[in-house]
């Protein structure tokens, strides 16, 4: 099949919205950073509603490819990581003297999303190199933690657009979704080693 039909074929309904939500990732970060929260807040607002979407057409249409696959896991980890790094940064740094944050997420929740997410793709590579298979099947858990980040980052940046909202609301969704981000990554550590095992049994099996 020649490569223009095979790339045409790949860029489904489903995928086009997953790469909208890719570019609205800088458009995001630069809008927050210059200062402009409320515009940062729709961008991500629609970008989450492009997450549902997505998937939705794939479903519907029966449009699953495997660019897909890699790309939907790949916006949404991009997207949070952004999210929460630029929410946790500092007020007025050097680079974006207009950055300014009533509320900011804690240090800590960052960073554990950034390592789980670090720590998924460091052991994904990791585990193709060793034997060329690193996917798993989204697992409940994995889904959950996506969601919990997306709506504690919501609630955040509507906090910084809007007066009102609780602060032990706040405290409640950083420290909730930051137990699930933990739990998150400990069931992926458990299921690799699982695999693992396995792959070592088959090889003993083998030989």
């Amino acid at each position: 099949m020649p490569l223009p039909d095979t790339v045409l074929r790949q860029l489904t309904l489903a995928n086009q919205l997953t790469l909208l939500r890719l570019a609205a990732v800088p458009v995001f970060a630069l809008a927050l950073l210059y200062g402009r929260v409320g515009l940062a807040l729709g961008i991500f607002v629609a970008a989450a509603v492009t997450d549902r979407l997505d998937g939705m057409a794939a479903r519907r249409f029966g449009q699953q490819t495997s660019l897909g696959a890699f790309l939907d896991p790949a916006a949404d980890k991009l997207l949070m990581l952004v999210v929460y790094v630029v929410l946790a940064m500092p007020d007025h740094p050097r680079p974006f003297p207009d950055f300014f944050l009533s509320q900011h997420v804690p240090a800590w929740l960052t960073f554990l999303v950034v390592t789980r997410d670090v720590m998924i793709v460091l052991v994904a590579a990791g585990m193709y190199l060793h034997s060329e298979s690193a996917s798993f099947s989204p697992t409940r858990l994995g889904k959950w933690t996506t969601g919990f980040e997306l709506v504690n980052a919501g609630v955040f940046l509507l906090a910084n657009v809007v007066r009102g909202v609780p602060a032990a609301l706040l405290s409640f969704g950083a420290i909730s979704t930051g137990a699930i981000v933990v739990a998150s990554g400990l069931q992926y550590l458990l299921l690799v080693a699982r695999r693992l095992r396995a792959e070592e049994g088959e090889g003993d099996d083998a030989s």
